[in-house]
């Protein structure tokens, strides 16, 4: 399955508020495992100073990965392609 690199530049972001959003993309990527498309979490990288989250997924598409984004209600800047190599 393709990975995707979300961007997300996202004035005012917290901690607080990052959690909230990953929780409701939990949610929603069981919703849309239900519904038959499969999209899985692989990571997240926050930078506080700079306002931007990074986060890695895996899924049949950009569009996919764009949908879940836009169900949860968490911000994105742009969505690429992407190999995720885990080190270790």
């Amino acid at each position: 399955m393709p990975t995707y690199l979300v961007e997300r530049y996202w004035p005012g972001v917290t901690r607080k508020r990052l959690f909230e959003a990953l929780e409701r993309g939990r949610r929603v990527m069981e919703q849309m495992c239900r519904e038959g498309t499969h999209v899985r979490s692989i990571s997240c990288t926050f930078i506080p100073n700079e306002e931007v989250v990074f986060s890695v997924y895996a899924g049949p598409s950009a569009s996919a990965v764009r949908q879940l984004s836009e169900r949860a209600d968490i911000p994105v800047s742009r969505i690429v392609e992407a190999i995720a190599i885990a080190n270790g």
